[in-house]
């Protein structure tokens, strides 16, 4: 089955993490993470840099141990775990991205508007995002 990659934007005042953790647990099979909501306004980019990610899933190519930290880091373009987290790292209290990829089956199942958030908005991508999702893509060859 294909995958598919969901970003809700959550502009409550859920904690990310929390957030983070209970949606995980309800899917297992799945790459979740949460970022900063100015991180990007197109949900295309992100499914992008999240199919990356998902591709270098169970392979040598991840840019960390877990899938998570490695989408953290694509999103990012950076492969210090620290400047990640600096610069698209979610807070508690202020609007974050879920970002969720993995089967397809286990996300059509899963119910997006019991978080009190929408789905981020798919557009066309910019000169600048398809930067962005080179440099991720390169990162495997400064990580080597």
């Amino acid at each position: 089955m294909e995958p598919q990659i969901v970003t809700v934007v959550v502009t409550g005042g859920e904690d990310p993490d929390l957030l983070r953790k209970r949606v995980a647990s309800r899917l297992p099979r799945c790459v979740v993470q949460t970022v900063r909501a100015d991180t990007t306004t197109n949900g295309f980019f992100v499914e992008m840099i999240a199919a990356q990610t998902l591709r270098a899933y169970g392979t040598t190519d991840l840019l960390a141990r877990k899938p998570e930290l490695d989408l953290l880091l694509r999103l990012a373009g950076t492969t210090q775990i620290s400047k990640a987290i600096k610069q698209v790292g979610s807070k508690k209290g202020d609007p974050f991205l879920l970002v969720v990829g993995g089967p397809g089956d286990s996300l059509r199942r899963f119910h997006w508007k019991e978080l009190g958030g929408s789905l981020l908005e798919k557009r066309r991508l910019s000169d600048s995002e398809l930067d962005r999702i080179e440099v991720a893509a390169l990162l495997n060859v400064e990580k080597a």
